[in-house]
């Protein structure tokens, strides 16, 4: 195969550059605009251990600062994450806020990126990861990161659900961070405890597309607390419809909700964060 010769190595590499600075702007363009206008007016997280933290004074991230925090998750460089975070703690920032107010927005536009092809699935897994790892770092009960065997998560329709691309795409963002994960569907809530009985999870997350389902859902998670060997296991649920009325996060009884995969990662450490020690030791 021939060489190719100078001048035309040279006009792609021009080529390159030009389309690598401009998927750059195109990149930073969508940071600020659909932090401001979507995502942080949509993120959802909540759990009571959250809304306790943000009674707490300390600064507050803005869209600038997801939008700074997000390119540095992007430069896939660990060390460089590390100490812009730790760096942000000295600044008085408190880590749980920052969960919050940073890390979960910027899972969330991880998120928006890949969908408008802006990002690669490997530079947001990896990013996600990256999230997760800082999470696990300085979380609020203090201590060593978990080891991987708390990181056991059953995702589920719920009862009678038949949507099962959402719990697919949870499932792969899941697994690339590092999660054990074992998924499906339910035609009634006793499927579930039975799963959770059986085996030791620490975290149930269960998905719902239609409000008519609602009940059966909120049986299921109560089925589900009854009868998990873990006592203290975190229930998150995502769908449609707690997009379009978060209050039902609450009445079904769940912990959480996240508003797609990347955040279901974070939220996922969170709970099995908060209770640890509670349902089973870190090194069973």
């Amino acid at each position: 195969m021939a060489s190719e010769n100078p001048q035309a190595a040279a006009s792609r590499r021009s080529y390159a550059s030009k389309r690598a600075a401009q998927e750059a702007r195109e990149r930073q363009l969508a940071l600020s605009e659909v932090i401001q206008t979507d995502i942080l007016p949509r993120l959802m997280l909540l759990h009571p251990a959250f809304a306790l933290e943000a009674e707490k004074p300390c600064p507050k991230a803005d869209v600038a600062l997801v939008a700074e925090f997000t390119n540095v998750v992007l430069a896939q460089d660990a060390p460089t994450l590390f100490t812009y975070f730790t760096d942000l703690l000295s600044k008085g920032y408190s880590a749980d806020a920052l969960f919050l107010d940073l890390l979960a927005p910027a899972a969330a536009l991880l998120g928006r990126l890949w969908d408008e092809d802006l990002c690669d699935f490997i530079e947001v897994t990896t990013g996600v990861a990256r999230l997760q790892a800082l999470l696990s770092m300085f979380h609020a009960g203090g201590g060593v990161p978990l080891s991987g065997d708390n990181r056991r998560i059953l995702l589920m329709g719920a009862p009678g659900e038949q949507h099962t691309f959402g719990v697919a795409v949870v499932e792969q963002f899941l697994r690339s961070a590092g999660w054990q994960v074992a998924s499906g569907l339910a035609s009634d809530p006793r499927q579930i405890a039975d799963l959770v009985e059986r085996e030791w999870f620490g975290v149930v997350g269960l998905t719902l597309s239609c409000s008519s389902r609602i009940a059966s859902l909120s049986e299921a998670i109560t089925s589900v607390r009854h009868a998990s060997r873990n006592r203290a296991i975190g229930v998150m649920v995502g769908g449609p419809v707690f997009l379009e009325n978060p209050d039902l996060v609450r009445q079904v009884g769940a912990d959480a909700s996240a508003i797609d995969a990347p955040t279901a990662v974070l939220l996922a450490q969170m709970l099995v964060d908060l209770n640890t020690g509670k349902g089973r030791p870190a090194t069973p």
